[in-house]
C-alpha cells in the first residue's frame, strides 16, 4: 500500500516538473524566440541562408538598401547611403544586430508556407523582401550632419512608435565586412557598436525628466513651490549627508576642504525660481534638493517604471533599457537625481520616453518593419502601432511637455527652435570625466508638439561640449529635415 502511494506521488511530482518545463518553454520562446533566432550561433539560419536567396531589404520610400546578386549580399551604390544605414540594416556575417538578423525568417523564406511553396515552386529558392520604417536620405542627411562627432541620433514617430531615422557614428560599411574581419581595411575603434541603441551613455540633465515625474508624483504643489540656487551644496566628505544650511560662500578656505559639492555648470546661480523655471534653465542644484526630498527609493520606484533597470523586449529591435544607482548617501542620491552619479541611459531609451511626454504619457512600442512581400508578391505583414504601456500619467505628461517646451523657446535649448511649429525639449551636458579638459556629452531630447509632424528626437555627441550648443543644433536641423521629407 505505501509502495502505491509512493510510486503516485513520483508520478505526481514528475506530471507536474513536466507541466512546469512546459510552460516556461512557452514563455521563453515566445519572449526570447526572436532574440534565440537572431542569434549568430543560430546554426539552422546560417545553413539555410546557404541554399536561400535571400529577399531584399528597402526604406519606407521602397529605395533599395540590401539584396543578393549571384549568391552575394549587395548594398547601395551610395557609400555615404550605406555608412548611414549600416547598424538599422546590420551585416551578414553574424558581426552586429540589424534588420538583417532581426528579420531574417522573412529575408530567407521561414515566413513561406507550405501552400505558398506548392502554388509558387519558382519562389521556394527566395526570401522575402523586407520594407524598414525608416527614410533612407533622411539616414543620410544626418550622417553627413552629425560630421566628426561621435554619438547617435535617432527620430520617431512617437504617435506609431516608427523609426524614421537611426544613425550611429563611427560607422562600418557592409559591403566590406569581411574585408575588415580579414584585415584588409581597418575598422575604426567601435564602429560596429550601435550607439543609438544599445550605446549606454551618462545622460546628465535630460535625466531631469525622470526626477520631475517623481517630483510630481511624490510631492504635492511641487508646480506652485518656489526655489532657491545661490551656489553649490554641501556635504559632508566621510558620510556624504547633505549639511543643509551650510553655504558654500561663507566657509573659509580651509573649511571648504573638509566638504564635497554639488554644483551647476560652471558654478552658476540661478536665484529664486519656480519649479518650471529650474527645468527651463537646467539647475542642478534645484533638482538635487528634489531628489533628497524624493528619496531613493522613490526615486528608483518612478525610474524603473520608466524602463530604467528593466529588460526591453521588443520584437523588432534590440535596445539596452537604462541603468540607475541611487547610492547610500544624499550625495550620491543628489548626483544621481541630475543624471550624474550612476545613471546611464541609451538615446533610443530616451527618444521613448521624450515621445511618450508629447503622446499624452503613452510610450509607443518601438517599430522597425514597415511591411514583408514574399518573392511571389503576397503581403505577409504590415505596421501595427502597438502602445508598449502607459509610462506618465496624462497630467504629469502636459506639465512636463509645457516645461520642455518652456526650455526651448527660453532655457537651454534655444537652439532647437524651429520657425512655424512648437518644439519642446531638453539638453544635457555630462560629465563623464573628473578631467576638466575632458568634453561633455552633448545631449538634446525633444519632440515637435504637432499632429503633422509627431516626430520625437534624441542626439548625442561624446566628448563634444554642451547640449544646448552642440546637440540642440543638430536636432533642430535633423528636425527640419525630417519634416522636409516625411510630411
Amino acid at each position: 500500500m505505501k509502495t502505491k502511494r509512493n510510486i503516485k506521488t513520483v508520478l505526481i511530482l514528475f506530471c507536474v516538473l513536466f507541466v512546469s518545463m512546459s510552460v516556461y518553454l512557452v514563455y521563453t520562446v515566445s519572449v526570447y524566440g526572436t532574440r534565440y533566432f537572431t542569434s549568430p550561433y543560430n546554426t539552422r539560419t546560417e545553413k539555410i541562408s546557404n541554399r536561400v536567396e535571400a529577399g531584399k531589404i528597402l526604406d519606407r520610400n521602397e529605395k533599395t538598401l540590401a539584396y543578393t546578386s549571384d549568391g552575394e549580399r549587395e548594398y547601395s551604390d551610395s557609400k555615404t547611403t550605406r555608412l548611414a544605414t549600416a547598424h538599422v540594416l546590420g551585416d551578414d556575417m553574424g558581426q552586429t544586430i540589424g534588420a538583417q538578423s532581426m528579420f531574417a525568417r522573412y529575408l530567407l523564406g521561414f515566413d513561406q508556407s507550405v501552400l505558398d511553396m506548392i502554388l509558387h515552386p519558382d519562389s521556394t529558392l527566395k526570401g522575402s523582401n523586407v520594407e524598414l520604417t525608416i527614410d533612407s536620405k533622411l539616414c543620410r542627411d544626418i550622417y553627413e550632419l552629425m560630421e566628426d562627432h561621435k554619438g547617435a541620433v535617432v527620430i520617431t514617430n512617437y504617435k506609431t512608435g516608427e523609426i524614421l531615422a537611426s544613425v550611429s557614428t563611427p560607422s562600418f560599411d557592409p559591403k566590406k565586412i569581411k574585408d575588415y574581419l580579414d584585415g584588409d581595411y581597418e575598422l575604426e575603434d567601435g564602429a560596429l557598436v550601435n550607439r543609438a541603441t544599445m550605446g549606454v551613455y551618462t545622460p546628465g540633465s535630460t535625466f531631469k525628466i525622470v526626477t520631475i515625474v517623481a517630483a510630481l508624483r511624490y510631492l504635492p504643489n511641487v508646480t506652485e513651490r518656489e526655489f532657491d540656487c545661490t551656489g553649490p551644496l554641501v556635504f559632508d566628505k566621510d558620510t556624504g549627508k547633505f549639511r543643509n544650511g551650510l553655504t558654500y560662500s561663507e566657509l573659509t578656505d580651509d573649511e571648504k576642504l573638509d566638504y564635497v559639492y554639488l554644483t551647476d555648470y560652471k558654478n552658476e546661480t540661478h536665484g529664486t525660481m519656480t519649479l518650471k523655471e529650474a527645468f527651463a534653465s537646467s539647475c542642478n542644484v534645484t533638482f538635487a534638493r528634489l531628489a533628497m526630498e524624493i528619496g531613493s527609493s522613490r526615486l528608483m520606484k518612478v525610474a524603473e517604471e520608466l524602463g530604467v533597470n528593466k529588460e526591453f523586449l521588443f520584437e523588432e529591435i534590440m535596445v539596452n533599457a537604462g541603468k540607475m544607482e541611487t547610492g547610500n548617501s544624499d550625495y550620491r542620491l543628489a548626483w544621481a537625481g541630475v543624471g550624474q552619479h550612476k545613471d546611464v541611459m541609451t538615446p533610443l531609451h530616451m527618444c521613448l520616453l521624450t515621445g511618450a511626454v508629447a503622446n499624452n504619457g503613452t510610450m509607443m512600442e518601438p517599430k522597425l518593419l514597415n511591411s514583408v512581400k514574399t518573392a511571389s508578391g503576397t503581403q505577409k505583414h504590415s505596421l501595427k502601432a502597438e502602445t508598449y504601456k502607459q509610462a506618465i500619467k496624462p497630467y504629469e505628461a502636459e506639465i512636463i511637455k509645457e516645461y520642455m517646451i518652456e526650455a526651448v523657446k527660453h532655457g537651454t535649448g534655444t537652439e532647437a527652435k524651429i520657425s512655424g511649429v512648437t518644439v519642446g525639449g531638453k539638453t544635457g551636458s555630462a560629465e563623464v570625466s573628473s578631467n576638466k579638459e575632458t568634453g561633455t556629452h552633448a545631449w538634446f531630447t525633444g519632440f515637435i508638439d504637432s499632429n503633422k509632424y509627431p516626430f520625437a528626437i534624441c542626439v548625442v555627441c561624446e566628448r563634444a561640449g554642451t547640449g544646448g550648443s552642440v546637440a540642440a543644433p543638430i536636432a533642430k536641423k535633423a528636425l527640419e529635415m525630417a519634416m522636409e521629407r516625411l510630411a
